[in-house]
Order: C-alpha cells, then structure tokens, then sequence
C-alpha cells in the first residue's frame, strides 16, 4: 500500500473512528484502526465489536491495500505532524511508514484479515431521515440513558418511527426524556422499534456535528447501520421490551410554571452548590408570581433564591435532584420553559415553553 493523504482530512476522520476503539482490550485487534487504500479513496474503520464507525476521504492511491494500525498511535502522531501531505506505505511483512515533511515514523502493522468483517448494507435499503432531524434528538434524548448496567434495556435510547413521525425517548428510572419531530421521509422501508445503545447515539452525535443532507437507517436483524454522507455508524440493539412509558407522562393539564431558562438555570447552579457530594434534594416553591429555590445541607448550612416567573396556580412545594433540572435546561433551546408540577410525590412535566417536541418528565424527591 502506498497514499497521500492531506493531514487535517486525516486527522478529522481518524478522530471519527478513533471514538470507538478501545485500547484495553483482550483481542489487540480492536485497538487498531483499518485502513484501506482503493481507487481514489482511502476508508478508515473501527470497531469494539458491538459499535462500529467506517469513513471514507479522498487521497492520492499509488498502490492499492489494507493494514490495521494502532488507532491510539496512529491519532496522536497525526496530531503532532505539520500541517503537510502525509504518505502511508506498507509491505507485507514490514512496518508500516508515515512520513510527513522531515518526519518519519515506522509502526508495526497487523495483516487487515485478523480485523473484524463488518456488516454488508443492502444498496437502497432503509430510510432515510433528516440530519438536523437526528442531531437535535439525540442530545435532549442521551441526558435520560441509564448507566446502570443491571438495566440493560435502559442502556440506550428507544427509537420509534411511524408514517409522519420520529420519537426518541430514554429513562433511567428516576426521569424520562421524550423527543418527538415530524418527518416524511419513511419511503424505501421500514424500520422496527430499536433501542440504540448509549455510546451509538453519542457517536452518532458527534458525527452529526458537521453533517447536512439526510442520513439513511438500515435495519440489519440485531443490528441497525446509519449512513451519512462520506461515514457509517453499525451498532448491535439492546434486546428486550423496553418500558411502558406512555404510563408515566403526566398530563399537562393544570396551571403552568413559565420561566426564562437562564434565570432558573443560574439559580439552580447557585442554590446546588450547598447540596455537596449528599443526595440533597432541592426545593422549589411555587407561589402566585415567583419561584423561590432552596436547598439546606445539615453539615454545611443553607440557600435560598427568589426569581420572577409567571404562575397563577396553588401554592406547591416539591424537591428535585437539581442535577436531573440541569441537564434538561442545559439542552433546551427555547428563551422560557414551562414546569407542571401537581403534588410533592409525582411525577413533573418540563417542557420548552414554544414546543421543540420535547418533554422531561422529573420524579420528585422527598423534602
């Protein structure tokens, strides 16, 4: 294999795929990066086995192969090179050769058949749904995934499609993230109920940054492949029924809470600072006009903070972990959010106040 490559396009794909190669593992191939030179186009792949990123860019193909290279390796010197063509060989045999400007490397190869055979994608195959489609769900959806790892079918976020619409929603069990955008782009297929894994959809995320057209899903038994324009992401699905959850959405019913999202956001970061490392509940209480925010640590004393909002309902009085309100404030883009709470002990409705599609659905703590 021979090819020049322009350092920054190399550098951004191998970024790409470098998210899902793990180091420490027990098979050495999986901490190594595929590289393929064919035709006018060199193709980088990677995989843990149950998540897999392959990209493509174009590059100057003298002679045509494959080598698995130490993807941690190969990233950090190609961050460190100047910004000059960068020229791969390799021999069977023999190490594989990055020379850029006056540098020189030689890294040791593994033969490109001891790497994993991804998964062929059916041509025309799937969906398609729209890039921006995808990258403002899975943000509002990743805050909700479980990390705990005796849920599996909590560990990722369910995706559901119908003729008209697309729904993400995730929980962990003490709140729920429900994202819903209308779509009609559902020709060519269709695509079952699927429960993506935490660390797909925030692969997926970051791939999404810089992507514009439409990504197409194609399903692939107990897989699922998105493809975008120059990548794809492969992932296996978690198996299982995942919860219920159209049990727990509270009605919206009621007076709202309606406040500016900087005000309560800043207010909350102030009054949470007191909670400590304890799992400090803290208050809001909801009257005629204002919010007053308060939290009281026994070991190191108390806040309290009253912000404007506008609210004509019953006088209530309800605790959160402040960190579950943060995070759905953190990825909310509306200037006003609206808050239904009812009673201490059930589940909260927050939402953006002009829609997005998006709803948080909070389990109360006991005060």
């Amino acid at each position: 294999m021979h090819a020049q490559v322009v350092r920054s396009t190399f550098l951004s794909s191998l970024g790409r795929v470098q998210g899902v190669i793990e180091a420490k593992r027990t098979l050495p191939i999986l901490s190594h990066i595929l590289v393929e030179a064919r035709g006018n186009t060199i193709t980088l792949s990677g995989t843990d086995l149950d998540v897999s990123i392959q990209t493509s860019l174009h590059g100057d193909i003298k002679q045509e192969g494959r080598v698995a290279i130490s993807g941690k390796k190969l990233y950090e010197i190609t961050r460190e090179l100047p910004d000059a063509p960068i020229d791969l060989r390799w021999e069977e045999g023999q190490h594989v050769e990055i020379l850029c400007a006056k540098s020189t490397f030689r890294l040791k190869g593994i033969g490109p058949e001891e790497f994993p055979t991804l998964p062929e994608i059916p041509e025309g195959a799937g969906i398609t749904i729209a890039a921006e489609t995808l990258r403002t769900m899975i943000p509002k959806t990743l805050i909700a995934v479980s990390t705990d790892q005796t849920r599996p079918t909590l560990a990722g976020a369910l995706l559901q499609l119908t003729e008209s619409e697309l729904c993400m929603v995730a929980t962990d069990g003490h709140r729920l993230s429900l994202v819903r955008a209308p779509t009609d782009t559902t020709k060519g297929g269709e695509v079952p109920e699927a429960i993506i894994p935490r660390k797909a959809l925030a692969e997926l995320g970051k791939m999404l940054k810089d992507e514009s057209g439409d990504v197409r899903l194609v399903p692939l038994g107990n897989q699922i492949a998105f493809l975008l324009s120059d990548s794809r992401l492969i992932t296996r699905l978690i198996e299982g029924q995942f919860p219920n959850y159209q049990q727990v959405l509270p009605s919206p019913s009621g007076s709202a809470a309606v406040i500016r999202r900087e005000d309560l956001q800043g207010a909350l970061r102030r009054a949470s600072t007191i909670a400590g490392d304890r799992a400090t509940p803290t208050t809001l209480d909801l009257k005629a006009g204002r919010l007053v925010i308060s939290c009281t640590n026994i070991d190191l004393g108390e806040a309290r903070e009253e912000l404007s909002m506008e609210y004509r309902g019953p006088e209530i009085t309800a605790g959160f972990n402040a960190k579950y309100l943060l995070d759905f404030l953190g990825v909310v883009e509306q200037t006003e959010v609206s808050m239904h709470i009812h009673d201490p002990l059930s589940p909260a409705l927050f939402e953006p106040q002009k829609g997005e599609g998006f709803s948080c659905v909070i389990m109360p703590m006991r005060i």
